[in-house]
């Protein structure tokens, strides 16, 4: 995973800016003052809930996201998402931008969801974001589960194809400004069986939207899937 984001660093904030939408999800609907903001990259989320006066810790793997963060004097430490638990508690954890698919198994994600919820204090939430995976299976030609929407301005461009290899994994090609190749394998996760999960670890208040701007989530339309999980 490290290896794909450092290779794409140099156009991030590109490619993935806050938007306002981002802004407006974040602005109301936190607890307390404390938030891990896991897979945080550039940093801009963190800049941004660091400017609402919350105490935000910031993690990711990426050497060269970390350093691109820092050139904007944003503190992200390098620790893998699995390791949350040498941390202590949050009122929120927040992993957003498609990270949780980056683990490498359904067993990781859950091991992830078990330590996030020992981290949070009680009445904390968990804030997930993800795409919408079960969209593309349902397109699903051959091998092909179709693209995701171009992102193409003054400064990138940016392509993304998915396809399902025999593992059942899904290979996320991406190529960036018609240049840059790169392969990542990502795990898919339905929301059915993520709630079910957080279900089962003891979460009480399950909320699924469709985007940021807490459109409801359509399994058959929706781009993405973001949860909102509270302990």
């Amino acid at each position: 995973m490290s290896q794909f984001y450092n290779q794409i660093a140099e156009k991030y904030d590109f490619i993935f800016p806050l938007s306002p939408a981002h802004q407006t999800f974040f602005a109301s609907g936190l607890q307390g003052k404390t938030i891990l903001d896991v897979g945080a990259a550039t940093g801009n989320l963190t800049a941004y809930l660091s400017s609402q006066g919350y105490e935000v810790t910031a993690i990711d793997l990426s050497e060269r996201l970390i350093a691109k963060a820092a050139e904007k004097g944003i503190t992200v430490q390098q620790l893998n998402m699995l390791n949350i638990d040498t941390l202590p508690a949050f009122d929120n954890i927040v992993c957003i931008g498609n990270t949780l698919p980056h683990l490498d198994s359904k067993a990781s994600v859950q091991l992830f969801l078990q330590k996030a919820y020992k981290q949070l204090t009680q009445g904390g939430k968990l804030v997930l974001q993800l795409v919408n995976f079960e969209k593309y299976f349902a397109q699903q030609q051959g091998d092909y589960l179709g693209s995701l929407p171009l992102i193409a301005n003054d400064k990138v461009k940016f392509e993304r194809f998915y396809y399902l290899n025999a593992e059942g994994k899904i290979i996320f090609k991406t190529i960036l400004d018609n240049t840059i190749e790169n392969e990542e394998l990502l795990q898919p996760i339905f929301a059915d069986e993520l709630t079910q999960w957080l279900t089962q670890i003891g979460f009480k208040v399950i909320n699924l939207y469709g985007n940021f701007k807490k459109d409801l989530f359509d399994p058959n339309a929706s781009m993405a899937l973001i949860i909102v999980a509270e302990k």
